[in-house]
């Protein structure tokens, strides 16, 4: 089972349930994962406690970050014909990022996917072309949402199922 780490975030209820929808709708992970921002995309080869060791200090040293998303942009899928649609953040994505790279560090630097250009976001959607991405996107609407993340969830994947193992609050 591959091994990565997520933050689900926290949203106002009303903006949560929007997102969910949404995800209901056009994003067949919805049933599989709940919205969340991929912080180390899926690896295998490292145990499953040095990559929680290595999650809870990182997890120790940074503050929950604040964010607020305020574009739906249509993504070209790297490896496959499909797309997608992401939320994206103008306020906090550089700690994002930060987070990102701090946890691309020690135990997990040689899990670094430099194929996959990071872009923090929450998928809200997965589509047969890039056009019909375009035009779920466009039909999302003007965006303005606030959230938080406020802890890393290390989680396993087995290409079907997302399992949480373990969860590390921000703290620092």
């Amino acid at each position: 089972m591959a091994l990565a780490i997520i933050s689900y975030p926290e949203l106002d209820p009303a903006d949560h349930t929007w997102i969910e929808a949404a995800r209901a709708l056009h994003d067949p992970q919805a049933r599989m994962v709940a919205a969340h921002i991929t912080l180390v995309f899926p690896f295998e080869g490292l145990d499953e406690a040095s990559a929680a060791g290595h999650a809870q200090t990182i997890a120790a040293a940074t503050q929950p970050v604040g964010f607020r998303l305020t574009a739906a942009h249509a993504v070209r899928d790297r490896f496959s014909p499909r797309s997608h649609v992401f939320l994206t953040p103008d306020a906090g994505d550089a700690q994002i990022r930060r987070l990102h790279v701090a946890l691309y560090s020690g135990p997990l630097a040689a899990y670094l996917r430099a194929d996959i250009p990071y872009a923090p976001h929450i998928t809200v959607a997965a589509a047969e072309s890039f056009e019909a991405a375009e035009a779920i996107a466009a039909g999302l609407g003007p965006i303005a949402i606030a959230g938080r993340l406020a802890a890393l969830e290390l989680v396993g994947f087995d290409g079907r199922t997302v399992t949480p193992l373990r969860r590390f609050p921000l703290t620092a």
